[in-house]
């Protein structure tokens, strides 16, 4: 009876485990799907904006290299406080391992005197004694003991020898790859400063064509246009996409968001963006570069890349038709396809897209629409305009 029941149970068993296997491969073919679906998009977007415009090709080539090695910057400056702190630690422990062998040398060379105060046969000594035969007992034991110790002291001095050594040897290569990261840094912050030269010279060149042609309405009213195209032409494919696992849906956030970002508010939701009659479908958002920008809530990164107008963007799909878009980034960190949650960093806050300072440009959208991001995120976290 027992076998029939263990028969059965591998029997239950046994579909269930293909059906994981089979919903773990359709996803795997979903987001291989969505990622190539979107990488179209983003390779059409390109060619479309390279044609327009010789600035604007290299306006966006700039950034992006910009974006890439600020991002490399990043990385070395982790590196480089990852390797000051392992020298801090690595020279901590050179002395405490040195405060160790010190001691073990005194006691070493209390017990070296002693046994020299006996003679070289201290055993045979205590042998040949005139003591009575319990007390001669008693010193063979505390011999004994006393040579063991003695033993045991030296195996640690040797051990503690070949700690300090090694521990020499990690601290001379941890000095020299410090010193190789510090010498690369200063590298990528010279290509930086570079990037950013031409970068300022590719933007005079820009405003210069645009003033002299008086296209700078045209312009703002183009990058609306392609932004919304964009938005239009990812809705269709994140349609066609599943929903991810059971998250508390964003509609029931209202009020509740997290800032993406800290600083000064500068441009406000609905006022007039001039010299058109557009207005601000989001806000803008001062901050120091390089500043870390977050997800607001959990959802799936649906573009990731250069935007004309935004510069460096990311778009984080929510479910159920909202979005979260955030442009002007320094460095982009995640790539379309991926899953982030409230609170993850996506990007560093940036310049690009031409702007004069440093911001952050935050937009909320449902089915296209743009929404008031001031009434979504907590007003606890709202900063006065500037």
């Amino acid at each position: 009876m027992r076998v029939v029941i263990i028969i059965l149970f591998s029997l239950l068993l046994a579909p269930s485990g293909a059906i994981l296997a089979d919903d773990k491969a359709q996803k795997q073919q979903e987001l291989a799907e969505l990622k190539n679906r979107i990488e179209k998009l983003r390779k059409t977007i390109e060619t479309k904006q390279n044609s327009k415009s010789s600035y604007h090709r290299q306006l966006r080539q700039i950034e992006k290299q910009i974006g890439k090695v600020s991002r490399q910057i990043s990385d070395s400056s982790r590196a480089i406080k990852t390797k000051q702190q392992d020298l801090k630690r690595l020279n901590a422990d050179k002395k405490k391992i040195n405060q160790t062998i010190a001691e073990q040398d005194k006691l070493l060379s209390g017990q070296i005197h002693a046994a020299y105060t006996l003679g070289q046969q201290e055993q045979m000594k205590l042998l040949f004694s005139q003591e009575n035969a319990a007390s001669l007992q008693r010193n063979l034991v505390y011999y004994r003991y006393f040579s063991e110790h003695r033993l045991q002291l030296i195996d640690q001095a040797q051990q503690n020898f070949a700690r300090l050594l090694e521990n020499e040897k990690q601290i001379k290569n941890t000095k020299q790859e410090l010193e190789q990261a510090l010498a690369r840094q200063k590298k990528q912050k010279t290509s930086l400063s570079k990037d950013r030269g031409q970068r300022k010279t590719v933007i005079a060149g820009l405003d210069k064509d645009l003033k002299k042609q008086g296209k700078h309405l045209t312009r703002l009213e183009d990058d609306a246009r392609e932004l919304i195209q964009l938005i239009d032409s990812l809705s269709e494919i994140l349609d066609d996409i599943p929903a991810a696992e059971p998250h508390k849906k964003f509609a029931d956030l209202k009020g509740q968001l997290a800032w993406p970002v800290k600083g000064k508010v500068n441009q406000v939701f609905g006022l007039i963006k001039p010299p058109s009659r557009l207005r601000w479908q989001g806000i803008t958002i001062n901050a120091r570069l390089g500043n870390n920008v977050r997800a607001v809530s959990h959802g799936r990164i649906a573009f990731s890349d250069w935007l004309r107008g935004m510069g460096n963007l990311i778009i984080i799909d929510h479910g159920d038709g909202y979005l979260s878009l955030y442009g002007h980034n320094q460095s982009l960190y995640k790539a379309a396809g991926e899953w982030v949650e409230a609170g993850d960093i996506i990007a560093s806050i940036g310049d690009s897209g031409g702007q004069k300072k440093p911001a952050l440009y935050f937009e909320i959208r449902r089915k296209g629409k743009p929404l008031n991001p001031a009434q979504w995120c907590k007003t606890s976290n709202w900063f006065a305009t500037s």
